[in-house]
């Protein structure tokens, strides 16, 4: 939802992808901007499956809070959603691929963040769909840090999928032995310390 309205510019621009530039002026809230913002979350919801109830990104899934935001109480389309076959990541990432809006984040960190390229876009438009491209599992060290990077709970955490949720979860400071500069949040369910 980075659409913004760019003086002299003829339609609104993705601001994530426009580098900024000396005298540009940038308008956030204008009319234009919330037709378009209301336009691409009618698009992101299009396919996406009405599951927020069992999913375990809900509470914190940001598809949710941009919808309340930026989008309508009614969509335009009734008809079936696509259906994409849940992939094997390995022991750390439990996929389901359907809640997929192919924002890409978990590519673009595969790539620029680990080093790697184990995941990536195959297909086009309606077939285009994010996973390895041998089927084979992540391999990089850093693979865990994609679940958080994913926005709508198509990469979720396998040893904790369905222990709890978010709201019920008590953040704990700590540390981490490993890094001494860093502190660590750790999220308790149950009240336990």
């Amino acid at each position: 939802m980075c659409l913004v309205e760019i003086e002299k510019a003829p339609k609104p621009v993705a601001s994530c992808a426009m580098p900024a530039m000396p005298g540009m002026k940038v308008k956030t809230t204008t009319p234009l901007v919330k037709k378009a913002r209301e336009g691409v979350m009618e698009f992101l919801l299009l396919n996406h499956p009405l599951d927020c109830p069992i999913c375990d990104q809900g509470g914190e899934c940001d598809l949710q809070d941009q919808s309340m935001e930026f989008g309508s109480d009614r969509g335009r389309f009734y008809g079936f959603k696509r259906s994409v076959e849940d992939k094997n990541f390995g022991p750390l990432v439990k996929t389901v691929m359907t809640r997929c809006i192919h924002c890409t984040r978990c590519v673009r960190f595969a790539k620029e963040v680990a080093g790697v390229e184990d995941l990536g876009v195959t297909g086009r438009g309606r077939d285009s769909e994010i996973g390895t491209y041998v089927e084979r599992m992540l391999t990089s060290e850093l693979s865990g840090n994609v679940i958080d990077l994913c926005p709508v709970g198509a990469l979720t955490s396998k040893p904790f999928a369905f222990t709890a949720r978010t709201w019920e979860l008590k953040a704990t400071e700590s540390v981490d032995v490993s890094d001494a500069v860093g502190r660590l949040s750790a999220w308790i369910a149950g009240g336990a310390r």
